[in-house]
């Protein structure tokens, strides 16, 4: 039988959406069963033309990827359409080899991230933790179920993951869930940019970059973050973070990708569409929840001093100095906007695996921060990750800062669930979506098994610590 489950809970499983089927139908309900060792998911649609329900029932294919491999149509309630979805799991399950249902058109072999590509004393410590600490289990899940629908061009994308690229890779696995969840059909048949996307018509090219760890830098996590921590960190975030910047951006503009040796706005697939260069902060840990106001300055030369917008003509650290007004330069117009993305972090992957009802037996997420109400109005927000009541999505805490003298402007509505900053004069505006998390900081509860009852019976939001601005585990 089908059990009911979350659609939080479906969509970790599922990212096989046509953003088309939202045109002429609506979810109404999601399903799972598991049925002599094979696993089945259902969604129930009401459909807009015949205001009837249909039932997809879904099952992995050999790639690992949920597919659909049974319909029903044209029944007159919810309830009807998945009692007939459920005649189907015999047939389903006598199709199934080793769990799965062959399709016919799949990979050789699913596309596995944590199967062991890099030696054990090579890999990252970051990949460690996922793999060693339960804590952490509900983000490999998370990953791992998302990595299934990830196609990878260039073919380094494991190993980078498990050596010296962690976060790099992870961006880009974050993109990806962003992206779907945007409603863009997403299009991997070229190596580059990383991304080509397309909605309603329309076509944008995103070529993903990160501003690398410090040398040394570990992320600490478990520790407050102490006051002469949080010193260091501002000033890393307004005097360090422009230089990055800029380098970061800088790159990206002067490549040209073989073999054509084209600007990536000039290759047959993105030209005459805007570009827009993705940015994650990994520098230092923490400042990737900091450093947007530094990159508004970097790219607008502007800053607020006593409640007044000043130009910035130029950065200066340390007997090192550069242009402020990124976008002013001639050379950059052809960079529609610079989106800046805030959470593609082990944390934010393991409350969206949590979200999913991934359970881990010994320790609970709590998150607090600043979101958005149904006006877009800001405030802070607390709360419990495993909570009944708490939302989150893949898209949160997304910038999208728009190049005033863009050669090709990026149209807004593309990207309908972010911030997005315009230059207006010599100020700025900025648009916040309703119902949207700006920023949130995760502290994370351990506690033995034995006490798990005890522990979240007992748990107070008020001993979230918000003078401890990093995860606490």
């Amino acid at each position: 039988m089908f059990a009911p489950i979350s659609k939080r809970r479906f969509e970790t499983y599922f990212y096989g959406r046509s953003p088309h089927v939202k045109d002429f139908t609506t979810e109404v309900n999601w399903y799972t069963c598991e049925a002599q060792g094979v696993t089945l998911l259902a969604v129930v649609l009401r459909c807009h033309i015949d205001n009837d329900f249909n039932a997809i029932v879904l099952a992995r294919d050999l790639a690992k990827r949920f597919r659909a491999v049974e319909t029903v149509v044209s029944l007159p309630t919810a309830d009807a359409a998945i009692q007939e979805a459920t005649k189907t799991i015999q047939r389903i399950v006598g199709r199934a080899v080793n769990g799965m249902v062959p399709q016919g058109d799949e990979a050789e072999s699913p596309f596995a991230i944590f199967a062991s590509r890099v030696p054990v004393h090579k890999q990252n410590r970051y990949l460690k933790m996922i793999l060693n600490d339960p804590v952490y289990y509900p983000a490999r899940v998370a990953m791992e179920e998302l990595a299934h629908w990830f196609e990878d061009p260039d073919g380094i994308f494991i190993r980078g993951l498990q050596g010296n690229g962690f976060n790099s890779r992870l961006f880009e696995l974050y993109l990806q869930a962003a992206f779907y969840e945007l409603d863009f059909i997403i299009d991997h048949s070229h190596p580059q940019p990383d991304y080509l996307l397309s909605k309603g018509g329309m076509v944008v090219s995103v070529e993903a970059a990160t501003v690398a760890e410090l040398e040394g830098e570990e992320e600490e996590f478990g520790r407050p973050l102490e006051e002469e921590k949080l010193s260091a960190l501002l000033e890393h975030v307004e005097k360090v973070m422009p230089f990055k910047f800029q380098r970061t951006l800088a790159k990206k503009v002067r490549h040209r990708p073989e073999p054509l040796a084209l600007p990536y706005w000039e290759l047959p697939h993105t030209k005459g569409h805007p570009f827009v260069i993705a940015v994650h902060d990994y520098s230092k840990g923490m400042s990737m929840a900091t450093s947007q106001g530094s990159l508004q300055k970097f790219l607008y030369g502007l800053e607020l001093v006593d409640g007044k917008m000043v130009p910035v003509e130029r950065h200066e650290y340390e007997g090192r100095t550069i242009a402020s007004n990124f976008f002013a330069q001639p050379g950059n117009r052809h960079i529609s906007a610079v989106m800046l993305a805030t959470g593609a972090t082990i944390p934010k992957f393991n409350r969206m695996g949590r979200l999913a009802g991934v359970q881990s037996s010994t320790s609970i997420a709590a998150v607090y921060g600043v979101r958005t109400d149904a006006e877009g109005n800001p405030h802070p927000f607390k709360s419990i990750v495993e909570g009944t009541d708490y939302h989150e999505a893949w898209h949160d805490g997304i910038y999208m800062f728009h190049n005033p003298n863009a050669a090709i402007p990026l149209q807004p509505e593309l990207f309908h669930r972010v911030i997005h900053c315009f230059r207006d004069g010599d100020g700025f505006v900025e648009y916040l979506p309703p119902n949207y998390i700006v920023g949130s900081v995760t502290q994370m509860f351990r506690f033995e098994e034995s006490q798990a009852d005890e522990f979240r019976r007992s748990f107070n939001l008020d001993d979230l610590q918000p003078d401890r601005p990093i995860e606490d585990v």
